[in-house]
């Protein structure tokens, strides 16, 4: 027979998800951001760009359902929601997002967390 889960660990266990995707469709955005200054106007582009593209756009949807999921458990309005899921689209703007979000978290979790 399985224990439940209590829901402060799924919190954490969500937000931590959505810590990993936001870092992760940060990094991928800036590099390639980078990486298409840096490649203007060569052609043909070599294979790790697309395929970077690719993965950056798998990542982004993780984001985009981990955002969704945190924005639902707590219960925030349709803008800052929308607010938080586009900030994957704008280089380095994840980063502000997720400390945002972190910091938004923390302070409506109760001071004492062990009682």
């Amino acid at each position: 027979m399985s224990t439940p889960t209590s829901e402060p660990a799924v919190a954490r266990w969500l937000l931590n998800v959505y810590r990993g995707f936001a870092y992760l469709t940060g990094v991928l955005l800036v590099v390639l951001t980078v990486a298409l200054i840096a490649l203007w106007g060569t052609e043909p582009k070599p294979a790790w760009y697309s395929i970077s593209w690719t993965l950056h756009g798998w990542a982004y949807m993780g984001y985009v359902i981990s955002a969704f999921s945190v924005s639902f458990l707590m219960r925030w309005n349709v803008l800052r929601t929308l607010l938080v899921l586009l900030a994957g689209t704008i280089p380095a703007m994840s980063f502000v997002a997720e400390r945002w979000v972190v910091r938004h978290i923390r302070v409506r979790e109760p001071a004492d967390a062990t009682a």
